[in-house]
């Protein structure tokens, strides 16, 4: 383990993941190569697979997802419009992930699902970034939603990428890439919401693994721009990845700073009190305030999952390497409190 400069394959001829991290998706993601993957039984349902991305700006917070789990595609988009304080939200199943169409690689080609004759969802690498486009009728009872964005994603812009061991031959790869200026626009029905570089930003989830039955984590994430004009973003999770190298970093004006290991300090049975999240070195100690909860709840026979993720405003201090603590005021970000049985 440990920090990787060239590029290099997940999984090694002899079947073994090279575990590690980098500072730009160098990993080849060949997971299904792996020798531990080869000898389950079931290695289909336990290899999961999803893109995430959400962009936020002073009046909106947007996300959509495609994920595929072995026998069953979700696709979720939803909307925070912060000045009204109104949540909009649809999610949608695709029994063995039928049509869904799953890139090879965070910088390159496209990840795509349909439903039905409409909603359509398409994430495409361009050479100026991702490219995503949304439309899913009757996405707030008969209005339509349409988003045509761009997250710049320019070479020079670290992220953190990393293949981190579970328990039981399992393992993990992410691409987490913070501090994404966007482009575009959001409209529901007839209303618009422009975002435009100089004040959006986004971040992508770009995530593949050969995982365990049980599944927890807590995750923190923001980017936004100080009153002093440095671009900061930050991707902070505990419960997993936590046996490797984590998937803890933060990004200040295009430059990477790899963590340890955070806390998360929050009430669990209301989470929308006041979240804490810190490192023992003290170069995070941020608060986070919710203003939404988006819940949701699943328990059928075997397979369950119980996920509050929250939109709220980060504050406090970030301390990059090198650097005197740097003070962040009101990201608008989001946290989670995810638990699944898949």
């Amino acid at each position: 383990m440990g920090e990787h400069t060239k590029p290099l394959s997940m999984v090694a001829g002899n079947g073994l993941v090279n575990f590690g991290w980098a500072r730009q998706p160098l990993f080849d993601v060949n997971m299904t190569a792996a020798a531990s993957v080869h000898r389950h039984i079931f290695r289909a349902w336990r290899l999961k697979r999803w893109e995430y991305f959400y962009v936020a700006t002073p009046t909106v917070f947007f996300s959509a997802q495609i994920a595929h789990v072995g026998y069953l595609a979700n696709l979720a988009a939803y909307l925070y419009n912060i000045k009204r304080n109104v949540l909009l939200e649809r999610t949608s199943n695709i029994p063995f992930g039928t049509g869904v169409i799953l890139a090879d690689h965070p910088r390159r080609g496209t990840t795509s699902a349909r439903n039905g004759v409409s909603t359509r969802l398409q994430f495409e690498m361009t050479p100026e970034g991702k490219h995503m486009t949304i439309d899913w009728p009757r996405f707030n009872g008969p209005q339509g939603l349409h988003a045509d964005l761009l997250l710049g994603w320019p070479e020079e812009l670290e992220c953190l990428s990393v293949v981190d061991p579970l328990r039981n031959g399992r393992f993990a790869y992410t691409t987490k890439v913070t501090c994404m200026p966007t482009s575009g626009t959001i409209r529901v029905g007839q209303e618009t919401w422009e975002c435009n570089r100089s004040e959006a930003l986004g971040e992508l989830d770009w995530s593949r693994g050969f995982l365990e039955s049980v599944t927890p984590w807590k995750w923190a994430t923001a980017s936004g721009r100080t009153r002093q004009g440095q671009t900061v973003g930050f991707n902070l999770c505990s419960g997993f990845h936590d046996q490797g190298d984590n998937e803890n970093a933060m990004v200040v004006d295009g430059h990477l700073t790899k963590l340890g290991i955070v806390s998360f300090t929050y009430d669990q049975s209301h989470v929308m009190q006041p979240w804490h999240v810190s490192c023992p070195d003290g170069r995070v100690d941020l608060s986070f305030v919710p203003m939404v909860d988006r819940q949701s709840y699943t328990d059928a026979g075997p397979l369950q999952s119980h996920i509050h993720q929250l939109v709220g405003r980060y504050s406090g201090t970030v301390m990059p390497e090198g650097s005197d603590p740097i003070a962040i005021t009101d990201f608008v970000g989001a946290a989670e409190d995810h638990y699944a049985r898949w």
